[in-house]
C-alpha cells in the first residue's frame, strides 16, 4: 500500500519515475509511513494531487490504523486453545518526543483478523485504481 502512495506523492512532487535520474532522486527521499503520510497531507493542501478527496480519504485511514498494522507486521502471532489468536509486540504508548516503550499482547479473533484482511485488500484497490486514475489523467493533454 505504501509503495502505491509513494507513486502518488512522487507524481505531485514532481517526479517522472520513468526517468532514471529522476527515479534515483525520489527514492532517496523516501520516508518512514508517517512522513510519508505527512507529504501526501502537504501535498494535497498544496493543491498538487489530482483527486485529492480519495487520497486524502485513503491517507486517513491508514493513519487512523497505523499501530493496528504495525502490531500485524511486526508482532509475534500465536494460537490460543481457545481458537483466537495472541499478538505481542513492543508499542510506544507515549509520544515520539517522550517515548513510553512497553510489551503489549492482545487477544484478536480470527473474525477480526479477516476483517481486517478484507480492509486491507479494499485500501489496497482504492489506492490502486486512484493512482492509475491520477497516472492516467497526467498522460492526457
Amino acid at each position: 500500500m505504501e509503495n502505491v502512495l509513494w507513486l502518488i506523492l512522487f507524481d505531485a512532487e514532481g517526479y517522472d519515475i520513468q526517468n532514471e535520474d529522476h527515479l534515483h532522486e525520489a527514492l532517496s527521499h523516501r520516508k518512514v509511513t508517517t512522513k510519508l503520510i505527512k507529504g501526501l497531507r502537504k501535498a494535497i493542501a498544496l493543491g498538487r494531487v489530482p483527486l485529492s478527496d480519495r487520497v486524502f480519504a485513503i491517507v486517513d485511514e491508514i493513519d487512523r490504523d497505523i499501530d493496528n498494522r504495525h502490531m500485524a507486521a511486526h508482532g509475534a502471532w500465536t494460537m490460543r486453545p481457545d481458537g483466537s489468536l495472541n499478538c505481542e509486540y513492543f508499542r510506544n504508548f507515549g509520544t515520539k518526543r517522550n517515548p513510553e516503550w512497553r510489551g503489549s499482547s492482545d487477544p484478536i479473533s480470527v473474525d477480526q483478523v479477516d476483517e481486517a484482511l478484507a480492509a486491507a485488500d479494499r485500501l489496497l484497490g482504492e489506492a490502486i485504481k486512484t493512482c492509475s486514475e491520477i497516472r492516467s489523467a497526467r498522460q492526457q493533454p
